[in-house]
């Protein structure tokens, strides 16, 4: 009879420690949103959170219009193919390097690989910006966030 009491008395407090722990999960759980894109971090924040979000016409908004800029039916078409990437990459966006119109930012990349144990890699990339008529805007930044092909110059050889 003791014995019992005494399994009941753990079960309710290993159910009540489960709902603790569940209620601080949902409760702390910060939902992303937009900031001020007056700074290449906002922009780069901003950038990367309308690709999680699917918002690609805002992404797009943040891109350097230079020769070379994709469409956005192509630059939709090439984030959809990298979708499962995206969603395995964090970035964590570190210092920034101001050079009068240009800016790089720092950031810190963790991609996970998928499998029965995951694997995580980490490593430092940076995006590269300029400013055009005062505004940020994005001419390089990290697979799987970028397609390669964006913004490369097409080199002609000599005669």
């Amino acid at each position: 009879m003791k014995k019992d009491r005494f399994l009941n008395g753990m079960l309710a407090g290993i159910g009540v420690l489960i709902l603790i722990a569940l209620v601080l999960f949902f409760v702390r759980q910060q939902q992303a949103e937009y900031r001020a894109d007056d700074s290449p971090q906002g922009v780069v924040h901003n950038y990367i959170l309308g690709l999680i979000q699917h918002d690609y016409e805002r992404a797009y908004s943040y891109l350097a219009d230079k020769p070379e800029k994709p469409d956005l039916a192509q630059f939709q078409l090439e984030l959809t193919r990298s979708e499962i990437e995206i969603k395995r990459v964090s970035v964590t966006i570190g210092e920034v390097f101001l050079s009068g119109d240009t800016a790089t930012v720092s950031l810190n990349m963790s991609q996970s690989y998928g499998g029965p144990i995951t694997r995580s890699s980490w490593y430092t990339e940076t995006a590269q910006l300029i400013r055009e008529n005062g505004t940020w805007k994005i001419v390089n930044i990290p697979y799987p966030l970028w397609s390669w092909n964006w913004y490369n110059e097409v080199i002609t050889p000599l005669p």
